[in-house]
């Protein structure tokens, strides 16, 4: 997978494409870093890569965390601060709990 891949994955325009490499870019490093030398399944790096930059890129149309969607009752939805939320559950059966 690249950054071509979150532009699809996110609907993001052409004239985003620098913003969504930066994005694919911190997902890798943070998804890297959380890994570290667990042995996990490349798809499963790819899917959560894919995850925590999708969270990072529609993190710039959440002004102070909040997303509004257009909704009857116009309910505002808190975006989650940890970008790698949704990786999380992807990884954790290879990386481990951390548990001394």
């Amino acid at each position: 997978m690249t950054a071509a891949d979150l532009q699809k994955y996110v609907g993001a325009h052409e004239g985003d494409a620098t913003y969504v490499e930066s994005c694919w870019a911190e997902a890798a490093s943070l998804v890297a870093q959380f890994v570290g030398d667990a042995t996990v399944p490349a798809e499963v790096i790819r899917r959560a890569t894919l995850e925590v930059g999708s969270e990072l890129y529609h993190r710039r149309s959440a002004p102070n965390g909040v997303a509004q969607f257009a909704s009857l009752d116009g309910t505002a939805v808190r975006v989650a601060r940890d970008p790698m939320v949704g990786a999380y559950p992807l990884l954790t059966r290879y990386v481990g709990g951390g548990f001394a």
